[in-house]
């Protein structure tokens, strides 16, 4: 066997960046820096490359250059910490910040080096060593005495270009089939629109639905309002949308005509606890075309409130609050969980008689995925909230109820197949993953090409190169970081929740983070920032979970 087993330092030196802090930002000797936010999966993103001082002693130390091999060092998930790419010199004079470890090769091949780093990351290993709270640290110590495999010089550059070869071919198949996906959805897309507006089926040319009188509308005033059935007029922003042709027998009318709307019960410290108990949803669990009942929390509802709150299969709840592109988000409640309220961060739809709700929801969607909520909602900060005015002033286009059935019938029909084929193609995506892992395996276990007798073996490559070193830097007549500002004496950082109060509404846990004074950059900024947020959640702070990603708010009423 001419390979041999090591440890990375052995075969390479091993560095962690230098720290940002105040101190650092006094502009003397400005130097572009590479940090774990521009090491993704995919590779290097140098679309947003931040500057700090480096004097020119901290250059020679951090400076990357070509062949070196940058790896996440810290990560809020284990199982991105050590991601890595190949420095390639793409950015002059670039230093490294320390959420970021430098791997440079003395004994291997860069291209060698990081498949067998791509291998640790697969299999876990890099997860392993890991350490934090919160954030996840690779380290360059645990980094440093890994075990590392090392062929001969030669058979890495054979292993390699073949690997790479291999996971090249990987890359064009998986481009394939995210385009085929991409086609399925485009494919769901046209079919809600011809369920929504027509085409999907063959017109009934039934006379158009007549809409209750107001007499009707005074005798079942839990299905109309009067008030908004006086004004008739869709929302004119629409007037493209509905200057669409119907097929026959279809016509416009308003959402608040088609069904009752209702804006939810708002959550309070006052609510957490009474005789009255009951489930609730919220916007974490209503997802287009599925409610998620992983999650269910309650709060007090009094009998009268339940009257009002309660939901009934058929309801449609859509996304009031949420990101541009997800508000109005829908989904239908089919009685899971029972007897279940719904929260003010919900608008639930009821539907009339002379309405299908599937059909209904069908119109939704399509509203979802061509923009229609987001054109008609209202932002503030980055949150885009829907209202019930805004939604009840929206067209509803109308058909007869017994083409409702049919589009219905031929849609589900449609988005069942579609469905099915999505599976199959994201199967095939996991297979090109698994391939891919596949590969790289075989890279670093030494299968995947043949070995030559005739290689330099692996002990005699590092007998003949030695040990790596990591040189000093030369100081002589070197100009020296001037002097560094005094810190202030005060913590810039403020409380989470006088922070949040000012902040007002929801927002992400990014956006609190810089308000909050916190430095991205510090990895002990970060852990600080966590640990604070941990300390407010349920207390002062209330957290919740969506497609969208986690959004915090103020709780109201909560003791400072």
């Amino acid at each position: 066997m001419t390979w041999k087993w090591v440890v990375v330092g052995q075969v390479g030196t091993v560095r962690l960046g230098r720290q940002r802090s105040p101190d650092t930002v006094s502009a003397a000797f400005p130097t572009p820096y590479l940090r774990a936010a521009n090491i993704t999966a995919a590779g290097l993103d140098l679309t947003e490359v931040l500057e700090m001082d480096f004097d020119q002693v901290e250059r020679q130390i951090y400076a990357l250059r070509a062949g070196d091999i940058v790896l996440a060092e810290a990560s809020g998930s284990a199982a991105q910490v050590g991601r890595g790419a190949i420095w390639s010199d793409e950015i002059p004079d670039c230093c490294f910040q320390n959420t970021v470890v430098r791997f440079r090769p003395h004994t291997v091949t860069p291209a060698f080096a990081l498949l067998v780093f791509q291998h640790f990351s697969l299999s876990g290993a890099f997860a392993s060593v890991a350490r934090g709270v919160g954030i996840q640290h690779l380290g360059s110590a645990p980094f440093a005495q890994m075990p590392f495999p090392l062929p001969p010089l030669a058979e890495q550059e054979r292993i390699a270009a073949e690997a790479n070869r291999q996971l090249q071919e990987c890359v064009q198949a998986r481009e394939a089939i995210e385009s085929a996906l991409g086609r399925t959805v485009q494919q769901d897309n046209t079919i809600l629109e011809a369920a929504a507006l027509g085409g999907l089926v063959e017109p009934t040319r039934a006379e158009p639905v007549k809409l209750p009188s107001d007499e009707q509308v005074r005798q079942e005033p839990t299905l109309f309002s009067a008030d908004n059935l006086a004004a008739t007029e869709p929302n004119a922003e629409f007037a493209d949308l509905m200057s669409r042709a119907l097929p026959p027998g279809w016509r416009w009318i308003r959402v608040d005509q088609a069904g009752e709307i209702r804006l939810g019960r708002q959550r309070s410290p006052e609510h957490e606890y009474g005789e009255s108990m009951f489930p609730y949803l919220r916007v974490a669990n209503v997802f287009e075309d599925f409610i998620d009942t992983s999650d269910i929390r309650e709060m007090n509802f009094t009998p009268k409130e339940q009257e009002i709150y309660k939901l009934m299969p058929g309801d449609l709840l859509l996304n009031e609050g949420q990101s541009p592109e997800l508000v109005g988000r829908p989904a239908m409640y089919i009685d899971k969980p029972p007897r279940a309220c719904f929260q003010n961060t919900l608008l639930r739809f009821r539907h009339a008689e002379f309405v299908n709700p599937h059909f209904a929801l069908f119109v939704f969607r399509h509203y979802l995925r061509s923009s229609h909520f987001t054109r008609v909602a209202r932002w503030s900060t980055n949150i885009a909230h829907l209202g019930s005015g805004r939604l009840a002033s929206m067209p509803f286009p109308l058909p007869s109820p017994a083409e409702q059935e049919l589009i219905v019938a031929e849609a589900r029909s449609r988005l069942h197949a579609s469905k099915a084929q999505r599976a199959a193609i994201e199967s095939s995506l996991e297979r090109v993953q698994q391939m891919r892992s596949a590969i790289i395996r075989s890279a670093v276990s030494g299968t995947i090409v043949p070995q030559a007798p005739q290689d330099e073996p692996a002990s005699a490559l590092l007998a003949r190169l030695g040990p790596p070193v990591d040189p000093k830097p030369d100081t002589v007549g070197k100009e020296r970081r001037m002097p560094r500002r005094k810190k202030d004496v005060d913590d810039p950082r403020k409380s989470l929740y006088e922070t949040m109060a000012n902040l007002k509404g929801e927002v992400p846990p990014e956006r609190l983070f810089e308000a909050a004074g916190y430095d991205r950059d510090s990895v002990a900024d970060v852990e600080k920032f966590y640990l604070a947020l941990r300390n407010e959640l349920g207390v002062r702070i209330s957290e919740t979970n969506s497609e969208a990603g986690i959004r915090l708010e103020v709780i109201t009423d909560a003791a400072r």
